[in-house]
């Protein structure tokens, strides 16, 4: 796929679990808790991409392409020692890339207001377009239209 900076984004495979799972909950906060069958699914759906360097996996991109027009991103990570040298921006990226293939119109997603990840999908042009109240905290709705 994308690789730049001695990181490759690739699918995810099912034995990368491990440390995608160690990942996610060393981000619990961000996150909340995501169970191992549920990211093992996504593995086989083909809807998980992961950022890999040389020493390991340093992040990943977790979404679902849906039936109609959207594709929906679920999870974003990127180790804290990674962040601030594109990697976040290359699994995004590469997500988009591969929803404009399927011919999907948009990406969308949730972010609670409280996390710095929300200057991050600005910054890579995602435009907020709602808010609504979550379960414990507010969340911004963030879409790009694909073109």
């Amino acid at each position: 796929m994308t690789s730049g900076n001695n990181v490759e984004i690739r699918s995810a495979l099912p034995e990368d679990i491990d440390v995608i799972k160690q990942l996610a909950d060393s981000h619990k906060h961000e996150l909340g808790f995501l169970r191992r069958p549920a990211l093992l699914e996504a593995i086989e759906r083909h809807e998980l991409l992961v950022a890999e360097n040389g020493v390991g996996i340093v992040g990943f991109v977790e979404y679902r392409h849906r039936r109609d027009q959207q594709t929906t991103l679920y999870n974003v990570v990127v180790h804290p020692q990674h962040r601030g040298h594109g990697t976040g921006r290359r699994l995004m990226t590469n997500l988009e890339q591969e929803a404009r293939k399927l011919g999907k119109s948009w990406v969308l997603l949730k972010c609670p207001e409280d996390l710095e990840s929300n200057t991050f999908y600005e910054h890579i042009g995602y435009e907020k377009v709602d808010m609504e109240k979550g379960k414990t905290r507010r969340l911004n709705i963030w879409r790009k239209i694909l073109v």
